[in-house]
């Protein structure tokens, strides 16, 4: 693999950029009411859990992993304060 090189960051860039302005365009010409938004907003949710299962079941490494290090922590913690006693 051969990494990520700078120009290939500045394009990137670039094209978010691009893209953002576009959005920006097309919600000054076309904007939506606040039922069309949350109507939008619902059928994301209904999309992402389609494809991904219901938000409040689906295991979340990160979280996993931070849930484990705080306790590691804990455990040291208290460990520590019970030798000290």
């Amino acid at each position: 693999m051969g990494g990520m090189q700078p120009r290939d960051v500045r394009i990137w860039a670039e094209n978010h950029r691009a893209a953002a302005a576009r959005e920006r365009a097309e919600v000054q010409r076309h904007p939506l009411t606040s039922a069309q938004a949350f109507a939008a907003a619902l059928s994301l949710l209904a999309y992402d859990e389609a494809c991904n299962g219901s938000p409040f079941e689906r295991i979340d490494p990160v979280s996993e992993r931070e849930d484990r290090q705080m306790w590691e922590a804990w455990t040291k913690l208290r460990d520590r304060w019970l030798r000290d006693r």
